[in-house]
């Protein structure tokens, strides 16, 4: 019986707003690697911050226990296994996998076949081949994953995927009508800050990964907002390789996400490098004359100028006053000085 202790998990909890697609009430997450280092961290800190969301987790030979005492998240050798059970075959909806790169593939084949629709994959450097392996199935089967490299989302009025937000997700994060969309994890949340300090709260922060294969652009992201009436705007931080920023200035072309879009791309130092090296994230390469920063940002500002519903910012901190420039509305005071500094030179 330990092991069903946890099932109901936020059952009585009420977590107002419905959320996105991506993370909402609704939400039941299966964790495969569960008792991994990274992984029963991750969800010990999760489930302190917003219980209920992580039902279950895999972990072959581990099958019949719980992570923790204080945690009791019940731990399965198999998700077949796991979705025997009737309140998490009700309740698992979304896989969140934590193994080793070469065991993704695996994972991902071992979720679609127990009929689990949404993925985040937190892993780094999937071996490219499965990373091509795993965007086919998506698109096969009818799954939307997120990553690799993802570290995951953030639903203020929801709680969190991943371990986005760390172990204070407040300091960055407040409810508002803004979608943060961002490859890092780390500027997922840096930014999501510097707009709280503006006066700009987070719908959502979705941090879709830097590996050179993603399986969720940001132009597959952008019309599930479009049609979201609880967002007001979108900011996105770019980078340089792929495409994923020129699949959103052709997105806004052709009428299919209307709503304010600020986007800063990083990385026009890049283009004095030599072609091919990878800066930052593996997708992060310029190669064959593809992928350049500012081929990015002169088609976004071209289709800005036609729609006005694109503002590119040319430094990072110009990201606030962009958005500001397309008539977005704060949804609370602004609480910073005229001053552009980092959060930790406030700290004492």
């Amino acid at each position: 019986m330990k092991v069903l202790k946890k099932l109901h998990g936020a059952e009585g909890q009420e977590r107002s707003g419905n959320g996105t697609k991506y993370l909402n009430d609704g939400t039941g997450v299966i964790v495969i690697g569960i008792t991994g280092r990274e992984a029963s961290q991750v969800v010990i800190e999760s489930e302190k911050l917003y219980p209920g969301i992580v039902k279950c987790g895999v972990t072959p030979g581990k099958g019949g226990t719980v992570l923790k005492d204080d945690c009791p998240v019940p731990v399965f050798d198999t998700v077949k296994e796991a979705l025997k059970v009737k309140e998490l075959k009700q309740s698992v909806n979304t896989g969140l996998i934590y193994v080793p790169p070469t065991s993704v593939l695996d994972a991902v084949y071992e979720l679609i076949d127990n009929g689990i629709k949404l993925m985040y994959i937190i892993t780094e450097h999937v071996p490219i081949r499965d990373s091509i392996i795993i965007y086919e199935l998506a698109r096969e089967k009818g799954v939307t994953i997120i990553g690799g490299t993802s570290l995951g989302c953030f639903v203020p009025s929801v709680g969190r995927i991943g371990a986005i937000g760390g172990k204070d997700p407040s300091i960055a994060f407040r409810d508002g009508s803004i979608v943060v969309l961002s490859k890092s994890g780390g500027l997922t949340v840096t930014t999501s800050e510097m707009f709280k300090r503006r006066g700009f709260g987070i719908y959502m922060a979705l941090a879709v990964g830097g590996d050179v294969i993603a399986c969720t652009t940001f132009a597959d992201v952008l019309p599930e907002l479009e049609k979201d009436k609880n967002v007001q705007a979108c900011v996105i931080m770019g980078e340089p390789g792929g495409t994923y920023e020129e699949q959103v200035a052709e997105l806004v072309a052709k009428g299919g996400y209307t709503k304010p879009l600020a986007v800063f791309v990083a990385g026009v130092f890049q283009e004095m490098m030599p072609e091919g090296v990878s800066f930052g994230h593996a997708g992060a390469i310029v190669e064959r004359g593809m992928g350049k920063a500012t081929n990015k940002i002169k088609m976004l500002e071209e289709v800005g100028k036609k729609t006005g519903t694109i503002k590119v910012a040319k430094f990072y901190h110009e990201l606030v006053n962009a958005l500001v420039s397309l008539g977005v509305k704060r949804d609370f005071e602004d609480s910073s000085s005229n001053d552009v500094r980092p959060l930790y030179s406030t700290l004492k």
